[in-house]
Protein backbone atom coordinates (compact mmCIF):
# COMPACT_ATOMS: atom_id res chain seq x y z
CA UNK A 1 0.00 0.00 0.00
CA UNK A 2 1.16 3.61 -0.81
CA UNK A 3 2.58 6.11 1.86
CA UNK A 4 0.45 9.08 2.59
CA UNK A 5 0.88 12.91 1.72
CA UNK A 6 0.31 15.92 2.81
CA UNK A 7 -1.76 17.69 0.06
CA UNK A 8 -3.13 21.50 -0.03
CA UNK A 9 -5.63 23.16 -1.80
CA UNK A 10 -8.57 25.74 -1.33
CA UNK A 11 -5.76 26.91 1.27
CA UNK A 12 -6.24 23.50 3.37
CA UNK A 13 -3.61 21.04 4.60
CA UNK A 14 -4.87 17.87 4.89
CA UNK A 15 -3.30 14.08 4.96
CA UNK A 16 -4.29 12.20 1.84
CA UNK A 17 -3.37 8.52 -0.09
CA UNK A 18 -2.53 8.81 -3.82
CA UNK A 19 -3.19 5.29 -4.50
CA UNK A 20 -6.42 5.65 -3.19
CA UNK A 21 -7.76 8.99 -4.79
CA UNK A 22 -5.94 7.23 -8.24
CA UNK A 23 -9.38 4.98 -7.65
CA UNK A 24 -11.71 7.51 -6.83
CA UNK A 25 -11.86 7.87 -3.35
CA UNK A 26 -12.40 10.83 -1.28
CA UNK A 27 -9.88 10.93 1.41
CA UNK A 28 -8.95 13.69 3.80
CA UNK A 29 -7.27 13.93 7.43
CA UNK A 30 -7.13 18.11 8.03
CA UNK A 31 -5.05 20.19 9.24
CA UNK A 32 -5.80 22.87 12.03
CA UNK A 33 -4.70 25.53 9.45
CA UNK A 34 -6.57 27.50 6.67
CA UNK A 35 -10.05 27.99 7.88
CA UNK A 36 -11.75 31.19 9.48
CA UNK A 37 -12.51 30.28 13.44
CA UNK A 38 -11.47 32.13 15.85
CA UNK A 39 -9.44 31.30 19.21
CA UNK A 40 -9.62 28.70 20.82
CA UNK A 41 -10.61 27.36 17.71
CA UNK A 42 -8.57 28.51 15.28
CA UNK A 43 -8.73 28.15 12.45
CA UNK A 44 -10.06 25.10 10.79
CA UNK A 45 -12.34 23.96 13.51
CA UNK A 46 -14.53 21.28 11.97
CA UNK A 47 -17.16 20.44 15.13
CA UNK A 48 -19.85 21.86 15.48
CA UNK A 49 -20.05 20.42 19.61
CA UNK A 50 -17.35 22.73 21.09
CA UNK A 51 -18.78 25.68 21.43
CA UNK A 52 -17.47 27.57 18.19
CA UNK A 53 -19.64 29.22 15.96
CA UNK A 54 -22.04 27.11 13.59
CA UNK A 55 -21.67 29.37 11.05
CA UNK A 56 -18.28 29.44 10.81
CA UNK A 57 -17.78 25.71 10.94
CA UNK A 58 -20.37 25.54 8.07
CA UNK A 59 -17.18 27.70 6.32
CA UNK A 60 -15.06 25.90 6.97
CA UNK A 61 -16.77 22.43 5.81
CA UNK A 62 -17.61 24.14 2.82
CA UNK A 63 -14.49 25.01 2.12
CA UNK A 64 -13.19 21.23 2.21
CA UNK A 65 -16.43 19.54 0.45
CA UNK A 66 -15.54 22.29 -2.41
CA UNK A 67 -12.19 20.42 -3.06
CA UNK A 68 -14.42 17.94 -4.30
CA UNK A 69 -17.44 19.62 -5.86
CA UNK A 70 -19.79 19.05 -2.97
CA UNK A 71 -21.96 20.39 -0.85
CA UNK A 72 -22.72 20.06 2.80
CA UNK A 73 -25.44 18.18 1.78
CA UNK A 74 -23.78 15.14 1.02
CA UNK A 75 -22.03 15.01 3.98
CA UNK A 76 -22.61 12.88 6.93
CA UNK A 77 -21.66 13.12 10.19
CA UNK A 78 -22.32 10.96 13.66
CA UNK A 79 -22.38 11.75 17.28
CA UNK A 80 -19.43 10.09 18.26
CA UNK A 81 -20.05 8.62 22.08
CA UNK A 82 -16.84 6.95 22.11
CA UNK A 83 -18.70 3.98 21.80
CA UNK A 84 -18.59 0.82 18.98
CA UNK A 85 -21.43 1.12 17.11
CA UNK A 86 -21.39 1.08 12.98
CA UNK A 87 -23.88 2.84 11.19
CA UNK A 88 -24.45 1.89 7.35
CA UNK A 89 -25.02 5.42 5.27
CA UNK A 90 -26.94 5.67 2.34
CA UNK A 91 -28.15 8.38 0.17
CA UNK A 92 -31.43 9.16 2.05
CA UNK A 93 -29.23 10.08 5.06
CA UNK A 94 -27.05 12.56 3.29
CA UNK A 95 -26.96 15.84 5.66
CA UNK A 96 -27.47 14.34 8.39
CA UNK A 97 -25.23 16.44 11.50
CA UNK A 98 -23.68 18.58 8.26
CA UNK A 99 -25.34 21.87 9.67
CA UNK A 100 -26.88 20.69 13.09
CA UNK A 101 -25.15 18.58 15.53
CA UNK A 102 -28.53 17.47 16.75
CA UNK A 103 -29.28 15.80 13.36
CA UNK A 104 -26.07 13.38 13.65
CA UNK A 105 -26.57 9.68 13.29
CA UNK A 106 -27.37 8.73 17.36
CA UNK A 107 -25.12 6.19 19.55
CA UNK A 108 -22.37 5.88 16.34
CA UNK A 109 -18.96 6.04 16.14
CA UNK A 110 -17.96 4.23 12.69
CA UNK A 111 -19.95 4.85 9.29
CA UNK A 112 -19.89 2.48 5.75
CA UNK A 113 -20.98 3.29 2.60
CA UNK A 114 -21.02 2.15 -0.89
CA UNK A 115 -22.72 4.69 -2.45
CA UNK A 116 -21.41 7.75 -4.62
CA UNK A 117 -21.42 11.36 -3.69
CA UNK A 118 -21.24 11.08 0.05
CA UNK A 119 -18.64 12.09 2.45
CA UNK A 120 -18.38 10.19 5.52
CA UNK A 121 -17.04 12.90 8.51
CA UNK A 122 -15.69 12.22 11.85
CA UNK A 123 -13.86 14.23 14.10
CA UNK A 124 -11.05 14.23 15.94
CA UNK A 125 -8.91 16.05 18.79
CA UNK A 126 -6.09 12.91 19.75
CA UNK A 127 -8.16 9.79 19.04
CA UNK A 128 -7.38 7.69 15.64
CA UNK A 129 -9.63 7.88 12.38
CA UNK A 130 -9.30 4.38 10.99
CA UNK A 131 -10.04 4.64 7.09
CA UNK A 132 -10.84 1.77 5.12
CA UNK A 133 -11.57 0.90 1.62
CA UNK A 134 -12.39 -2.54 -0.23
CA UNK A 135 -11.52 -1.65 -4.19
CA UNK A 136 -13.16 -4.69 -5.14
CA UNK A 137 -16.79 -3.94 -3.66
CA UNK A 138 -16.40 -0.26 -3.56
CA UNK A 139 -16.73 0.50 0.06
CA UNK A 140 -15.37 2.78 2.03
CA UNK A 141 -15.71 3.16 6.01
CA UNK A 142 -14.06 5.10 8.60
CA UNK A 143 -14.16 4.47 12.52
CA UNK A 144 -13.84 6.74 15.47
CA UNK A 145 -11.32 4.87 17.76
CA UNK A 146 -10.14 6.08 21.27
CA UNK A 147 -9.20 4.44 24.27
CA UNK A 148 -12.46 3.76 24.89
CA UNK A 149 -13.73 2.53 20.96
CA UNK A 150 -9.96 0.37 21.02
CA UNK A 151 -11.46 -1.27 23.96
CA UNK A 152 -14.97 -1.99 22.53
CA UNK A 153 -12.76 -2.75 19.47
CA UNK A 154 -14.65 -0.79 16.80
CA UNK A 155 -11.81 -1.57 14.23
CA UNK A 156 -13.22 -4.89 13.70
CA UNK A 157 -16.69 -3.83 14.00
CA UNK A 158 -16.17 -1.50 10.98
CA UNK A 159 -14.49 -4.68 9.30
CA UNK A 160 -17.82 -7.04 10.28
CA UNK A 161 -19.92 -4.63 9.16
CA UNK A 162 -18.54 -4.34 5.57
CA UNK A 163 -18.25 -7.92 5.54
CA UNK A 164 -21.71 -8.62 6.23
CA UNK A 165 -23.49 -5.89 4.83
CA UNK A 166 -21.79 -5.32 1.53
CA UNK A 167 -20.27 -8.55 1.07
CA UNK A 168 -16.27 -7.77 1.26
CA UNK A 169 -13.30 -10.03 2.24
CA UNK A 170 -11.20 -8.93 4.80
CA UNK A 171 -8.39 -9.74 2.70
CA UNK A 172 -9.34 -7.27 -0.01
CA UNK A 173 -9.71 -4.89 3.01
CA UNK A 174 -7.33 -1.65 2.49
CA UNK A 175 -6.69 0.33 5.94
CA UNK A 176 -5.11 3.68 7.10
CA UNK A 177 -4.85 4.64 10.92
CA UNK A 178 -4.44 8.57 11.14
CA UNK A 179 -2.68 10.61 13.14
CA UNK A 180 -3.67 10.78 16.63
CA UNK A 181 -2.01 11.03 20.22
CA UNK A 182 0.91 8.64 20.58
CA UNK A 183 2.49 6.37 22.61
CA UNK A 184 5.04 9.31 23.59
CA UNK A 185 2.16 11.19 24.63
CA UNK A 186 -0.46 8.90 25.82
CA UNK A 187 -0.01 8.19 29.54
CA UNK A 188 -2.61 6.28 31.36
CA UNK A 189 -3.35 5.29 35.18
CA UNK A 190 -2.59 2.16 36.27
CA UNK A 191 -6.10 0.81 36.91
CA UNK A 192 -6.39 1.51 32.88
CA UNK A 193 -3.28 0.01 32.15
CA UNK A 194 -4.28 -3.60 34.19
CA UNK A 195 -7.28 -3.40 31.78
CA UNK A 196 -5.83 -2.97 28.37
CA UNK A 197 -3.51 -6.07 29.19
CA UNK A 198 -6.56 -8.16 30.08
CA UNK A 199 -7.93 -6.88 26.90
CA UNK A 200 -5.42 -7.56 25.01
CA UNK A 201 -2.70 -10.01 26.59
CA UNK A 202 -1.10 -11.30 23.50
CA UNK A 203 0.34 -7.59 22.61
CA UNK A 204 2.95 -5.78 23.66
CA UNK A 205 1.66 -2.27 23.52
CA UNK A 206 1.92 -1.07 26.89
CA UNK A 207 5.36 0.71 27.82
CA UNK A 208 6.55 2.18 31.21
CA UNK A 209 8.93 5.04 31.66
CA UNK A 210 9.95 4.93 35.23
CA UNK A 211 6.50 4.95 37.11
CA UNK A 212 4.54 6.52 34.23
CA UNK A 213 2.48 4.21 31.80
CA UNK A 214 1.74 4.68 28.19
CA UNK A 215 -0.67 3.01 25.99
CA UNK A 216 0.63 2.90 21.61
CA UNK A 217 -3.34 3.36 20.40
CA UNK A 218 -2.26 2.80 16.76
CA UNK A 219 -0.55 -0.38 17.50
CA UNK A 220 -3.46 -1.57 19.51
CA UNK A 221 -5.58 -0.84 16.37
CA UNK A 222 -3.04 -2.63 14.05
CA UNK A 223 -2.79 -5.56 15.77
CA UNK A 224 -6.07 -6.55 16.20
CA UNK A 225 -6.71 -5.73 12.47
CA UNK A 226 -4.29 -8.27 11.75
CA UNK A 227 -5.79 -10.52 14.69
CA UNK A 228 -8.55 -10.49 11.83
CA UNK A 229 -6.85 -11.34 8.68
CA UNK A 230 -6.23 -7.74 7.54
CA UNK A 231 -2.66 -7.95 5.41
CA UNK A 232 0.14 -6.50 7.56
CA UNK A 233 1.26 -4.40 4.22
CA UNK A 234 -2.22 -3.44 3.70
CA UNK A 235 -2.75 -1.37 6.99
CA UNK A 236 -0.94 2.08 6.70
CA UNK A 237 0.05 3.66 9.93
CA UNK A 238 0.63 7.73 10.02
CA UNK A 239 2.45 7.59 13.05
CA UNK A 240 2.27 11.44 14.00
CA UNK A 241 1.25 12.16 17.20
CA UNK A 242 -1.57 14.83 18.01
CA UNK A 243 -0.43 16.09 20.70
CA UNK A 244 2.97 16.22 19.83
CA UNK A 245 2.40 18.93 17.01
CA UNK A 246 -0.24 21.04 17.75
CA UNK A 247 1.03 23.58 15.35
CA UNK A 248 -0.63 21.29 12.44
CA UNK A 249 -3.13 19.33 14.81
CA UNK A 250 -5.58 20.48 17.92
CA UNK A 251 -5.02 18.11 20.84
CA UNK A 252 -7.60 18.07 23.29
CA UNK A 253 -5.05 16.53 26.26
CA UNK A 254 -2.51 19.09 25.35
CA UNK A 255 -4.54 22.13 25.03
CA UNK A 256 -6.90 21.56 28.20
CA UNK A 257 -9.66 20.65 26.65
CA UNK A 258 -10.49 23.26 25.12
CA UNK A 259 -9.87 23.59 21.39
CA UNK A 260 -11.21 22.55 17.91
CA UNK A 261 -11.49 19.64 15.82
CA UNK A 262 -9.75 18.22 12.70
CA UNK A 263 -12.19 16.05 10.20
CA UNK A 264 -11.67 12.46 8.95
CA UNK A 265 -13.28 12.34 5.70
CA UNK A 266 -13.97 9.37 3.40
CA UNK A 267 -16.18 8.99 0.69
CA UNK A 268 -16.47 7.25 -3.18
CA UNK A 269 -16.43 9.93 -6.27
CA UNK A 270 -19.32 10.38 -8.44
CA UNK A 271 -17.84 9.33 -11.61
CA UNK A 272 -18.76 5.76 -11.07
CA UNK A 273 -17.03 2.56 -10.57
CA UNK A 274 -13.71 1.86 -10.98
CA UNK A 275 -13.17 -1.17 -13.39
CA UNK A 276 -9.02 -1.76 -12.91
Amino acid sequence: MDKWIWQNEQEIDYITIPHWREQGVIIAFTARQGGVSSPPYQSLNMALHVGDQAELVWANRKRLAGIWDLSLEQMVCCQQIHGSQVACVNSEMAGLGAKDYGTSIPGVDALTTDQTGIILATFYADCLPIFYFDPRQRVVGIAHSGWKGTMGRIAVKAVNTMVQVYGSKVEDLEVFIGPGIGPCCFQIQADLGQKVCAAFPEFDVIMYRNSEIFWDLSLTNRKILEQIGIEPDKILECGLCTSCNTDRFFSYRRENGKTGRMMAAIGLQQWGRYSG
